[in-house]
Parts: C-alpha cells; structure tokens; sequence
C-alpha cells in the first residue's frame, strides 16, 4: 500500500514535466497549410519614405457645422512659458482659437508649421465663419475643430496659441 502511494505521489509530482511538445499548424516546412498562408500573405514596403511631410485634409470630408460652437473651458488665449516634452513619436500638432492673438501666430508661423507637418487643432471656434478665418490663416494645413480640454489635462496647460513637438511645448 505504502509503495502504490509512493508511486502515485511520484506520478502526479512528474506529470507536469510529461508533457507533449505542442505544433503550430504553420510551422513545419511541409505543413499542410503552408501553401495557403503563403497565397494570403500581403507584400509590405516599410522602406518607401516620403520626401516631404503628408498632409491630409479631412475638412474636405464632412460639413463640420454640426460640431460647431466648439469651446474648450480650460483653456484661453494668452502668453505661455515654454517647456521641454519627451514625447517620442508624437506628429507635430498646434492648438488655436478664432482670436486675433491664435489667427497673428498662425500667419507668422504658417510656412514653418506646414514644413514639419503640423496638424492644426481649433479649440475655440464660434461658427463656419471663424473656422474659414482659422483655415485662411494657414493655407494648406490641416486644422480640426476640437474640444482641447483633454489635451490641456493631459499636457497641463491653460493657453494657447501653443505648438506641442515631441521635444516641447511652444508659443
């Protein structure tokens, strides 16, 4: 008796150790289903680069009238104090308002924010009047309107006209 109990305690000690070495279907070269996942296969091409920054103009898309007022309450236009981002990977991107200060900053930096391929994002607009104004001011550039609150929690801050790149927080 003492034997069997031995030899069961072994048994269930061992049987983790027991176990069968599982296959993939698709990973012996003579697999059954090479051929079709070989025919599903798509080429890639990660080595084409454009030469120059893509802009997208989804405001050609939809009639953003709907949308429209757009008013973000925890920000306002004003002055802010530069800082350093590390934000690896981040396109990009520039908040502003249907306000002189937003539409003077956007005139003075339209060629600079269209050569890194900035995004525009409109965080106060009061009608489709102010958002062609915000759009004449930077022609050729992609600016949405959008409730900027999350990004001013997110980012802690409280003004803009701002530029956010990967390395800063601008004005």
């Amino acid at each position: 008796m003492k034997r069997i109990a031995i030899a069961c305690y072994f048994t269930l000690l061992l049987a983790p150790f027991a176990q069968a070495e599982l296959t993939v279907a698709g990973d012996q070269p003579c697999d059954f289903t090479r051929p079709h996942f070989q025919v599903s296969r798509l080429p890639i091409n990660n080595k084409m680069k454009p030469d120059r920054p893509m802009h997208a103009d989804l405001s050609t898309f939809a009639d953003e009238a709907w949308i429209l007022p757009i008013r973000s309450s925890h920000l306002s236009p004003s002055q802010i104090t530069s800082r350093a981002l590390n934000m690896p990977g981040l396109r990009p991107f520039f908040l502003v308002g249907d306000d002189s200060q937003s539409l003077t900053w956007l005139r003075q930096r339209a060629a600079e924010l269209q050569e890194m391929g900035a995004a525009g994002l409109a965080v106060e607009v009061a009608d489709n009047e102010a958002l062609a104004r915000i759009r004449a001011a930077a022609p050729g550039i992609t600016i949405l309107p959008v409730n900027g609150n999350d990004i001013a929690t997110r980012l802690q801050i409280e003004h803009y006209p701002i530029l956010i790149t990967t390395t800063s927080l601008e004005q």
